[in-house]
């Protein structure tokens, strides 16, 4: 990444709010601008795996599509290498995964579609220690944030006040700019109306989700010719999705999720069961017969949200907001770690034009950034009747050619590449209207005597665990 150029102030100290993987990235990409970068956060980091208190849902399953990982990648130089000798496994997002969609299991070729797969916590651990042992980045955990300190103009953010969590003593961190990745529950709405700043507007979309992950020992010598499995969910009429993949320490992260608030259980019976629901049995039939490890941790998400920072006639300079605490969306489609990554990327390509007018441009490029993936989510979300939204113009044919499309997927090798492309961020949704890829989806349907089959049932296959 290149320097910054002169701008009206010095790039001596920079603040991160957070350490989400959004907060980690930044601070990555900030040390590279700035003379030092001091990351706060208000758990206490340990050199380790653990889940935190501040995520509360690291225990599920999170996917980095392949755009974000490249990100990641670039802002740490080895970190793929580091992730693979910790335990990650990589897998053909297609070669190696059995998909159903759209009632046809989808083709399974060589995309070049790379996935790494892992715990949450592990992919944390491994980007927060890397972060560590940048020289002139400073880990300040075990401390909140409770304001934003000012210019006497009150024009510019200046640094924050921050404090040990039960104390009343503040500490004043100045800096030149300050970043807010603090997650859904941000405050920087609150105080920047407080400070006599417009309101920033939100936009919500109610969707109830609620998602269960639970880990298993991978059955020894299990070999079904995948090593991965998504049973997608067929909106609106089937509105349960299942996934496993394949994690460190030789286990599988099996989710199942459902909308409108069918929550999936956290009892041994009833996760099974819904398992036995999805469109699909296999996923079931694999779980059953594996070994489970621990509780069934759950997770609710009630709503997408997008602040919208981008539309503020007036932002205090020195002030930037990335990941989840700009914008939020339904988790199930995995695109949230990606998206917070491209924010990232965004404030390096602002910061290249100096800190003066930073918190303008970059808003303004971040809110456009926004669109697509924001689109992509609550536009699939859209299919259920029971949403009480506007549908965007054109949507009916967008669900029926989109539904075509993934049926094509089951035979032709250029829709499951393209597919993957714009599933992974790698290239825009427009892709999939290529005009070959167009004509191939509507007059191309494969007949079902040609549709590939399945896996096949495992039960009689998979050993059980003792």
């Amino acid at each position: 990444m290149r320097s910054l150029p002169p701008s009206d102030v010095s790039p001596r100290h920079a603040v991160v709010c957070g350490s989400s993987l959004a907060g980690l990235l930044t601070a990555g990409l900030l040390a590279r601008h700035f003379e030092r970068v001091t990351l706060v956060e208000r758990d206490a980091l340990l050199d380790s795996s653990h889940v935190r208190k501040g995520v509360p849902q690291g225990t599920q399953t999170h996917v980095l599509l392949k755009r974000g990982l490249d990100i990641a990648a670039a802002i740490f130089p080895g970190l793929l290498d580091d992730l693979q000798a910790a335990g990650t496994q990589v897998t053909d997002m297609s070669a190696d995964c059995a998909w159903h969609v759209a009632g046809v299991w989808r083709k399974r070729i060589h995309s070049g579609v790379s996935l790494y797969s892992q715990t949450r916590p592990l992919f944390e651990w491994r980007v927060r220690s890397m972060l560590a042992a940048l020289p002139n980045v400073r880990i300040l955990d075990r401390h909140e944030v409770t304001g934003f300190l000012y210019d006497v103009a009150g024009t510019r953010v200046t640094g924050l006040r921050v404090r040990v969590p039960g104390c009343l003593e503040e500490t004043r961190l100045e800096a030149e700019l300050v970043v807010d990745a603090g997650g859904r529950g941000s405050r920087t709405p609150q105080w920047l109306e407080e400070a006599g700043f417009p309101r920033v507007e939100e936009t919500r979309f109610q969707i109830d989700v609620g998602y269960a992950t639970r880990l298993y020992r991978k059955p020894a010598g299990f070999d079904a010719g995948w090593k991965s499995m998504i049973i997608s969910a067929e909106l609106p009429r089937l509105r349960r999705f299942g996934c496993l993949f394949p994690v460190e320490g030789d286990r599988w992260a099996v989710t199942l999720s459902g909308w409108l608030k069918d929550y999936p259980p956290s009892d041994e019976d009833g996760f099974l069961a819904y398992a036995r629901s999805l469109a699909q049995p296999h996923l079931y039939e694999a779980m059953k017969n594996a070994e489970p490890l621990g509780p069934i941790p759950t997770y609710r998400f009630s709503h997408s949200q997008w602040r919208h920072y981008e539309r503020l006639p007036r932002v205090p300079e020195g002030l930037v907001v990335v990941g989840d605490a700009f914008c939020s969306f339904n988790p199930v489609y995995g695109q949230g770690i990606t998206t917070s990554a491209l924010l990232v990327e965004q404030l390096g390509e602002s910061l290249r034009s100096g800190l003066g007018g930073l918190s303008r441009r970059y808003f303004e490029q971040a809110g456009r950034l926004l669109k697509s993936p924001w689109a992509m989510s609550t536009t699939e979300d859209l299919r259920l009747p029971e949403l009480d939204e506007t549908r965007p113009l054109g949507s009916s044919f967008l669900y029926w050619y989109g539904e075509r499309f993934q049926r094509l997927t089951a035979t032709d090798d250029e829709a499951v590449r393209t597919f993957m492309e714009v599933m992974h961020m790698l290239k825009p949704p427009e892709a999939i209207f290529s005009p070959r890829l167009f004509w191939k989806t509507l007059a191309g349907q494969p007949t079902p005597s040609k549709l590939p089959r399945g896996p096949e049932p495992l039960s009689a296959r998979l050993p059980r665990a003792a």
